[in-house]
């Protein structure tokens, strides 16, 4: 016991020390302050209304008095601030002019015009650490009864860079980096993996940690105290389930299942250290935070319209799942993305025990794991706030794996149960997620029956039981409660059959841009067809493609019947029934979002790819130098594709 406190605090000094090198190394290549008007302004820039955009240009009305505030901000050399603004004004109205102050003394002054224009400032260095750069522009203008704010001009940039000493980061944010590292690192050795892998994963984290927080205004803002919080509350749970867990079993856990464990928490503290930086635009994130604020209000039942008229029930799953813990914070925001990135890591976890009940190979479970955190397609769906589906998947993977790991011997009632509730959660989470699990579940349930042998059609009637109730349950609950619903939607589906075809969206439509715009016009099939799979390529990455052939192959190969292969097989059915289906609507004013539905199926299946990949790297692994070398290859090249991903958040 003593020793392994003593390694952990020699891991968490270890921690600190390379939290605070790291960030001061990657605060020398970053240390400029750009805000571009393009997202939700940070905290630490006040007096500015939410940004707008004209055509292809966005900016910001500033009120008449403005200010970015660089907390703690070191000031060894000068800092040149530079606004990029015009007045935009009518010619009633007189252009305003334009003063610029650091810490309350102008610096610079001058009358603005219709076109934008730079006007830069030099704050000279400075013994106290801070800056506060104020924008004064007179007179303002009030555009009328509707809107009654009181507008000065419109700022497209904002950016502040030091000179050409370089600059140390401000110093709560080098406490907050050293103090975030320490305590994850000390987590870690508590695990009691091997002191060079906690070591190692420890300096991974502080390395990576330091790109976000070296990022844009986050050294600024209360973001470096939340990311403190965020690490303890990890470290302590990852502690805690560990040590719990190891109370229920008779031998200690294997270093396999550690490496699950310390992976999926690393993970989950850098992606939410990305999603909850102040650069990473909020989306659809607000509206998420507004549906969960109606459940807690006692509203349970809402549509999500279509641009044709036709709505459709919105699952609430995600909401009811986080309202209990509504009673910590009220950020939703915040509550909600941390709900999806947990749901999804305890998901991914699952795959461990899929490889460990059906095939005992714990180092192919260990790396599926990891490849399940480092898929593209997990961070354009949570990246894009799209946390219903990404709950709902989660929610469908655990259905899966509850399925596969449940022995189902004779009289499972309590197994049966569990199923039951898991699948209930993943169809009352989301729609599309209803049809592509029940189908997968369908397949599981016919591969088992017609494949499977004796062994495995009991266990077959037992999920297609529970699969029934699970459906029953879910229509009862909620969606039975759209009767109306269905019936619109079938009279206006009805109605546009014999309408003609809406006009695609004009091309000014800031909404509609890139593949959105090309299906906004008949497209042939094998045009359709090709985008769907290099979508696909492209959501869940060239090298865990690559891997998942030699995973399949190896499958043919061992030619082994048991239920890792048939979970294979049953994701691999739903991926072509819905891909099918989505390319087969070919309705002009259909065929954006069915190309939209096969991301949504993707998402929805790729587990099966990662299954298959693990099972390709593990084998060249295991097969001599050359294969070992061109597994390590392709694993860190899907690790470099997720880091793009990653910082593709903070960008």
């Amino acid at each position: 016991m003593v020793g392994s406190i003593a390694r952990a605090v020699a891991v968490a000094v270890l921690g600190a020390m390379s939290g605070a090198v790291c960030l001061v190394f990657a605060f020398s290549f970053n240390s400029a302050v750009v805000l571009e008007m393009d997202r939700d302004l940070p905290s630490i820039l006040s007096g500015v209304y939410p940004p707008e955009r004209d055509g292809d240009r966005t900016f910001a009305w500033t009120s008449g008095r403005a200010e970015l505030t660089l907390k703690g901000l070191e000031r060894q050399s000068s800092w040149s601030c530079t606004v990029r603004f015009r007045g935009g004004r009518s010619e009633e109205h007189p252009q305003p002019v334009v003063n610029l102050s650091v810490d309350g003394i102008r610096l610079a002054s001058r009358t603005a015009t219709n076109d934008y224009d730079d006007l830069e400032v030099t704050a000279p260095s400075s013994d106290r650490p801070g800056l506060v750069l104020t924008i004064a522009a007179s007179p303002t203008v009030v555009p009328g009864p509707g809107d009654p704010r009181a507008l000065g001009v419109q700022v497209d940039r904002l950016a502040c860079r030091p000179g050409d000493a370089i600059t140390l980061p401000p110093r709560h944010a080098s406490a907050s980096a050293m103090l975030a590292a320490a305590m994850l690192g000390a987590a870690l050795a508590l695990l009691n993996i091997t002191a060079a892998s906690a070591v190692g994963a420890t300096m991974f984290i502080a390395a990576a940690q330091a790109i976000p927080f070296s990022s844009g205004p986050a050294p600024y803002g209360e973001y470096p105290a939340h990311a403190v919080r965020l690490a303890f509350w990890i470290a302590c749970a990852l502690v805690v389930v560990v040590h719990a867990t190891g109370l229920f079993r008779p031998a200690p856990l294997r270093n396999t299942a550690r490496f699950v464990f310390a992976f999926s928490a690393g993970a989950l503290y850098l992606k939410l250290l990305a999603l909850l930086h102040p650069s990473k635009a909020l989306i659809d994130a607000v509206f998420q935070a507004h549906r969960l604020q109606w459940v807690l209000e006692g509203r349970y039942f809402f549509t999500q319209p279509m641009p044709d008229g036709v709505q459709f029930p919105y699952a609430i799953g995600l909401y009811v799942v986080a309202a209990p813990w509504s009673a910590l914070t009220r950020d939703y925001v915040t509550l909600l993305r941390v709900v999806v990135c947990a749901a999804d890591v305890i998901a991914g976890a699952l795959l461990y025990l899929m490889f460990v009940r059906t095939r005992g190979d714990r180092l192919g479970g260990a790396v599926a794991v990891a490849l399940f955190s480092i898929v593209p397609l997990s961070f354009w769906f949570v990246g894009n706030a799209n946390l219903t589906n990404a709950f709902a998947q989660a929610a469908a993977l655990a259905t899966v794996a509850v399925v596969t790991i449940l022995p189902l011997r004779p009289r499972p009632y309590g197994q049966v149960a569990v199923m039951v509730a898991v699948m209930s959660l993943a169809f009352l989470s989301h729609v599309s997620v209803f049809a592509i699990l029940l189908a997968t579940l369908g397949a599981l349930v016919v591969l088992y029956w017609c494949f499977g042998g004796p062994a495995l059609r009991a266990p077959a009637r037992w999920i297609a039981l529970a699969a029934a109730v699970a459906v029953l349950c879910s229509v009862g609950a909620y969606y039975g409660h759209f009767g109306d619903v269905y019936k619109r939607a079938r009279r206006v589906r009805a109605e546009s059959v014999s309408a003609p075809a809406p006009a695609p969206p004009a091309a000014s439509d800031a909404r509609e841009t890139g593949r959105a715009a090309k299906y906004a016009v008949a497209t042939p099939l094998r045009v359709r067809v090709t985008d769907a799979l290099t979508l696909t390529r492209e959501a869940i990455g060239w090298p865990v493609l690559l891997l998942a052939a030699v995973g399949a192959w190896r499958f043919l190969v061992v030619r082994t019947r048991d239920r890792l292969l048939f979970a294979v097989m049953a994701w691999g059915a739903a991926y072509l029934v819905f891909l099918g289906v989505a390319l087969m609507r070919v309705d002009v004013q259909y065929q954006r979002y069915s190309f939209e539905f096969v991301g949504r199926v993707a998402f929805a299946t790729y587990p099966a790819a990662v299954i298959l990949a693990a099972q390709g790297a593990v084998w060249a692994w295991r097969a001599g130098t050359p294969a070992r070398l061109a597994s390590a290859a392709l694993l860190l090249s899907a690790v470099v594709v997720a880091v793009q991903g990653w910082l593709g958040w903070i960008q």
